[in-house]
């Protein structure tokens, strides 16, 4: 049994390497008969494959895909360009059928007197029936507010001047009788005069009198003439003349004492009132405080009393470190009257009260 099989292996092997042998025989014999084939008949040699005819269709596009892209924006009918992938907005104004380009001057402005252009230049949204009364940028200026200043109503600190939305909710007035009452004086005025004089007000709707003490003048404090009362430490009596006047009813000369007081505590600090004596002489202070309201968007409700004379900053913050805009006191119409600086010169405006003085 083992030589046979010996014998079967040693076939199996004889057998192949004659089939390998002819296998290679084959292939020669082929090689020379592909290069008979597509031999050159011009050169002799061997022939080039034949040229695709979408070679330069092919090469054309790789050179413009390997080059730089420009899209060209599209254009409208009346040359204007349009932006790419953004179709143009168009809007529908009451009465009329057909729908508002907002690029196109010739069409109507959706929201007078704002011009179409503008809403497409800041990039804000004039679809809302209350477009130009938002605020885009939360700067407490509505869109019309911006357009009309001139400001970016997307930006929070580009708005206009604040004292263009200052209004005057209402005046409130204090009013006194100050007059120079009595004294010690004798002929002459002498040394050691001393002076009296007497404050009335209405308080809560009760009439109330203050009394000054025997007031010595020109002594600084020491000539304060109302420890208490409504006037309190506001008023020094300076001095006390005695003047000549012609009666223009009898042609007599007569004498007469004048007091020269000034306002030291208060928001009119300097000041100066003269008083004849006499209580039918006396003189009507009036101090006034206004009511101050911010008309921004934010600011409803926030309410600044500001005295007569006194300074204010906007937006109305009572701790603010700079004050620019004084309330200088009420017109003979009733007006607040509101003053400040711009470059080295005075400006003022008056607002007239929302409602009536109290």
């Amino acid at each position: 049994m083992a030589n046979l099989s010996e014998s079967y292996d040693k076939a199996v092997l004889i057998f192949s390497l004659v089939v390998a042998l002819g296998l290679g025989a084959m292939v020669f014999l082929a090689k020379g008969k592909v290069e008979e084939d597509f031999a050159d008949p011009a050169s002799g040699g061997r022939a080039s494959a034949p040229e695709n005819p979408n070679e330069q269709l092919y090469r054309d596009t790789t050179e413009n895909v390997g080059g730089d892209v420009v899209l060209a924006p599209p254009v409208n009918e009346d040359g204007r360009e349009i932006e790419n992938f953004v179709g143009t907005p168009l809007f529908l104004v009451q009465g009329r059928e057909d729908p508002v380009d907002l690029g196109d001057s010739s069409y109507p402005e959706v929201h007078p007197p704002i011009p179409n252009q503008w809403w497409l230049d800041n990039r804000i949204d004039p679809g809302w029936s209350d477009s130009p009364d938002r605020d885009a940028d939360s700067d407490g200026f509505t869109n019309l507010d911006e357009f009309t200043g001139k400001t970016d109503p997307n930006d929070p600190k580009s708005f206009p001047a604040l004292i263009a939305k200052l209004t005057c909710a209402r005046l409130e007035k204090r009013a006194f009788l100050f007059s120079y009452t009595s004294d010690t004086t004798v002929g002459e005025i002498k040394a050691d005069d001393k002076f009296k004089f007497k404050l009335e007000e209405v308080v809560g709707g009760r009439r109330v009198n203050t009394t000054s003490e025997w007031i010595e003048p020109g002594k600084g404090s020491d000539s304060n003439v109302f420890g208490e009362g409504g006037a309190q430490l506001r008023y020094e009596l300076k001095s006390v003349e005695q003047k000549e006047e012609k009666n223009q009813r009898n042609g007599l000369v007569e004498k007469f004492n004048l007091a020269t007081i000034e306002d030291v505590g208060g928001p009119k600090k300097g000041d100066v009132i003269e008083l004849r004596k006499g209580s039918r002489n006396g003189r009507i202070i009036r101090d006034w405080t206004a009511v101050l309201v911010l008309a921004a968007v934010g600011e409803e409700g926030n309410e600044l009393k500001v005295a007569e004379r006194e300074s204010f900053a906007l937006p109305l913050d009572p701790e603010a470190a700079e004050k620019p805009y004084t309330f200088a006191g009420v017109s003979d119409a009733g007006a607040a009257i509101i003053e400040w600086k711009v470059d080295g010169e005075t400006k003022n405006m008056e607002l007239t009260p929302l409602a009536p003085a109290n």
